[in-house]
């Protein structure tokens, strides 16, 4: 056995599982130390140096959960960083107990091959990187005893060191780059996952009512074929044909608007199309267009200020927070059995344009307000809320406006956003 290759400690009660984890990890040639349970690996791991512990979480006797908390508690391997492995889909509780046990990350089984190769690879690479800091650190205390001992060789030895010092920090940044850059993809699978799951609802219906359309019509065609179609026959046969049609149009329009929203999401602040224009007039336009719905939701809507600012921007950039403000309000604000009031106030200050959006509305609790900005957070998940429609809005004012947004809520009082950027 080669006692020099970084040794991995692999906790499971399943001899099978210890044969898959070193087959999948053997071109990475590591040395494997093998524990069958939670006493096994508390024994284990403070007589060898290891780089990683993959321990089950689901075991008899001690779970992965204390084990970890143990091994993490100790002053000779509070260091070891541990990866939870799970037969469990992951919720936000089972994921709090598990970092809170010291885990810093987790596998769901069945796990795929490459990505635990991936992930072991990953704090393989920073453990070597730590090898080699470490070996720079009695360099650099070598250098210093040198430096006592040889004055006339101060710069020479100084700049030598140096120079292994800052290769040695240049490869740590470079590995905590890649390590960034991996969470950052992480993040975005994330995001287009959450879109996939909103879209599949709309498309799902699609397909059935496409599928149901296609019986009906191969049913018409048989009575037709026969020459026996009756005028009932043919009555139900459009009413089908109606009703399937309406499903299709509203639920294809529906994952439309989604795919608009996702693009939105992500904004080219190279294709605006800028011009000077009066926002007064402006909102006072776009809030005409919008009386349909205002007046539905039994709300009134004011529009007031300065009527003497001009901005220079993408119009269709301000039309689409205004616009997602308002639609926000009348769906969320209004009080039954109440009329509501909505006051779009425009005023400027030291070249900084400050629009405040507030209803008189039922509001929003705390935990509500500090998460109306968050992608795909919504109150109505089941009534068609995608949750992206603050999420754009905080992204338009941010990136595009290079301003900020801050909502202020309570129940019962109402809610207001306050909008700021310069012009």
């Amino acid at each position: 056995m080669n006692e020099n290759r970084p040794k991995i400690l692999i906790v499971d009660d399943e001899p099978s599982n210890h044969r898959v984890y070193e087959r999948t990890l053997e071109p990475l040639d590591l040395e494997f130390v093998k524990a069958m349970s939670g006493q096994q690996a508390l024994a284990v791991a403070h007589r060898h140096d290891f780089f990683l512990i993959l321990m089950d979480v689901q075991m008899p006797g001690m779970d992965g959960f204390e084990t970890a908390s143990l091994i993490l508690d100790h002053p000779k391997t509070c260091h070891i960083p541990v990866i939870f492995i799970t037969a469990f889909a992951r919720d936000e509780m089972f994921e709090f107990k598990g970092y809170a046990s010291g885990a810093v990350d987790y596998l769901v089984k069945p796990i795929n091959d490459e990505i635990v190769k991936s992930k072991v690879g990953v704090f393989l690479e920073l453990y070597e990187e730590k090898l080699r800091l470490d070996n720079a650190y009695k360099i650099k205390k070598k250098a210093e005893e040198e430096l006592r001992e040889h004055k006339e060789h101060l710069e020479e030895l100084v700049k030598e060191r140096t120079e292994k010092l800052q290769q040695s920090l240049d490869n740590l940044m470079e590995t905590q780059n890649q390590l960034v850059e991996s969470e950052k993809m992480a993040s975005l699978g994330r995001l287009v996952g959450g879109v996939a799951h909103e879209l599949n609802t709309p498309i799902g219906i699609c397909i059935t009512a496409i599928s149901h359309l296609q019986d009906e019509t191969s049913k018409f065609n048989g009575s037709f074929l026969d020459s026996g179609l009756t005028k009932k026959d043919f009555s139900q046969y459009i009413n089908a044909s109606n009703q399937s049609s309406e499903i299709i149009a509203s639920n294809l329009e529906r994952a439309s608007d989604l795919v608009k929203n996702f693009k939105l999401i992500s904004v080219d602040t190279k294709c605006q199309l800028v011009h000077a224009f009066n926002l007064m007039e402006y909102f006072k336009s776009l809030i005409a267009t919008l009386n349909s719905q205002i007046e539905r939701a039994e709300f009134e809507v004011q529009v007031t200020g300065d009527d003497q600012i001009f901005v220079e921007t993408d119009p269709g950039i301000l039309s689409q927070i205004v616009t997602s403000l308002l639609t926000n309000a009348l769906l969320h604000a209004a009080v039954e059995g109440q009329h509501g009031k909505i006051v779009l106030n425009i005023q400027s200050k030291d070249k900084i344009l400050n629009l405040t959006f507030s209803d008189d509305g039922k509001g929003m609790t705390e935990d509500i307000s500090t998460m109306i900005f968050e992608p795909f957070f919504t109150t109505q998940r089941g009534s068609g809320g995608s949750g992206l429609g603050m999420y754009i809005v905080y992204n338009l004012v941010t990136q595009a406006l290079g301003g900020d947004i801050i909502c202020e809520s309570s129940e019962g009082k109402g809610s207001t956003f306050t909008v700021s950027f310069p012009i």
